[in-house]
């Protein structure tokens, strides 16, 4: 490393440099982890969505029951907690 008066020269280009030439391995290799990685992340909205669903579902099917309930069309006999165990709610 030269020196000059007091001062080393220092090779900052070999510091920054990047380790090598890129190959289109390497860039098919990064391309595939951000496409798994979106995927991944595609799901789990996926799987969110559904379970928005199906609770809106479960909600309406609730106050549908109340509605009836409350109208007289279940009868006198029926509670709110009987007619909801009688729904059928997979989940």
């Amino acid at each position: 490393m030269a020196k000059i008066g007091n001062y080393i020269q220092r090779d900052f280009h070999k510091r920054y440099r990047f380790g090598g030439k890129k190959t289109w391995s390497d860039y098919n290799k990064v391309w595939n982890k951000r496409r798994a990685a979106s995927a991944e992340r595609v799901q789990q909205l996926n799987s969110i969505a559904h379970r928005f669903s199906t609770i809106a579902t479960v909600a309406t099917q609730a106050n549908a029951l109340f509605v009836m309930q409350n109208q007289g069309k279940l009868g006198t006999y029926a509670s709110q907690a009987a007619a909801l165990s009688r729904l059928d709610i997979r989940v």
